[in-house]
């Protein structure tokens, strides 16, 4: 009811001569100066907590680790997942892309990779040299991660690289980009790195590469009876086959578990191969399974009529049984083929 309150200056002389000026504030109220006092202790206690802040607490700007690299923008090009090889020679030998070694001396179609996108499927078949233990014949990628192509390419003897059954790369060397699918390449040379060093000794080669999407990676070495290959791949969704599941642990990948979880033949419904190879058990496969020790040859009947279930009249079929029975024998063992040369001699082939 008395009008707006001002805030104003006074000076007054001070000094013996009363000469000079003081500047004089006027007494502000109470309520200001209980708020000013109120701001004061706040900015004290502010300085007083930054002075004593421990070196290693951090500050509202979090710190970047720069070895971690960009945020990935794409699946197949990006993924942090790390890239795996897996390879296989001869007769033939796995190592997984854990670290395992299983191996696979039985005829028939097999999976190298089964994934939700990525499969890759394996011919293995028996040659004079390997006295009839099988040495793959072929390998063929499909899958939806190239839009359904059937991609096959096998030993020089077996014939074309095909494409839906159509060849391609006839001339040497070339190369080829698959239909409607960009960055996919495949070439056909001399080079590429060997797999197994026993072939250093073979002049000609022929090295088919390929780079499919997905970021998979995958060179196979064309010899006279047989195919080598080298796979370089990140993990994909319920990945397993040959090549292992490719979670961090050898220890699942052994012939046997890989049967279980994946069958021990391919099922006629997911086959990628036109026909199926014609399975011959010849002199060494019989005598090895001779010295398969009792218990474990029984265990590997019952197991082979469940894991060849989907294979039509494989369980009604002797020597795809027996086939079966050699894989989970023999699995175990790298070098089976030694042990019948030693054993048997090559009478036996």
């Amino acid at each position: 009811g008395r009008g707006d309150y001002l805030v104003t200056t006074s000076y007054k002389f001070v000094g013996n001569g009363q000469g000079e000026l003081a500047f004089v504030s006027r007494v502000k109220p109470l309520w200001a100066r209980i708020l000013g006092g109120l701001f004061a202790l706040a900015a004290l206690g502010g300085v007083v907590a930054l002075v004593s802040m421990p070196k290693d607490v951090p500050t509202t700007t979090p710190s970047v680790d720069k070895s971690i690299g960009p945020v990935p923008l794409d699946r197949a090009t990006s993924d942090p997942m790390p890239i795996g090889e897996c390879t296989f020679w001869g007769d033939p030998h796995f190592k997984t892309f854990d670290g395992a070694r299983p191996s696979f001396y039985g005829e028939g179609e097999l999976y190298i990779v089964k994934s939700d996108e990525v499969q890759i499927q394996g011919r293995y078949e028996g040659t004079k040299y390997t006295m009839g233990l099988a040495a793959t014949n072929k390998i063929v990628v499909g899958g939806s991660f190239i839009n359904y192509h059937v991609l096959e390419v096998g030993c020089m003897e077996s014939g074309d690289i095909t494409l839906d059954g159509q060849p391609i790369l006839t001339n040497f060397p070339s190369t080829y980009s698959l239909p409607g699918i960009p960055d996919a390449k495949i070439t056909y040379s001399t080079a590429g790195q060997l797999v197994d060093k026993a072939t250093e000794m073979f002049d000609k080669r022929h090295i088919v590469h390929m780079e499919l999407p997905l970021g998979v990676q995958l060179t196979v070495l064309r010899w006279s009876n047989y195919v080598d290959f080298r796979l370089r791949m990140k993990p994909q969704p319920n990945q397993d086959g040959g090549c292992g599941n490719f979670n961090n642990d050898p220890s699942d990948d052994t012939t046997e578990q890989i049967f279980r979880r994946d069958g021990a033949r391919v099922k006629d419904s997911d086959l990628l191969f036109r026909t199926r190879v014609k399975v011959i058990v010849g002199n060494t496969e019989l005598q090895l399974l001779n010295i398969c020790p009792q218990e474990q040859l029984e265990k590997a009947k019952e197991e082979c009529v469940q894991e060849l279930s989907g294979v039509r009249g494989a369980v009604h079929d002797e020597k795809q049984l027996k086939s079966c029975y050699l894989d989970l024998c023999f699995g175990s063992n790298e070098h089976a083929l030694r042990m019948a040369k030693n054993l048997f001699g090559d009478k036996t082939a």
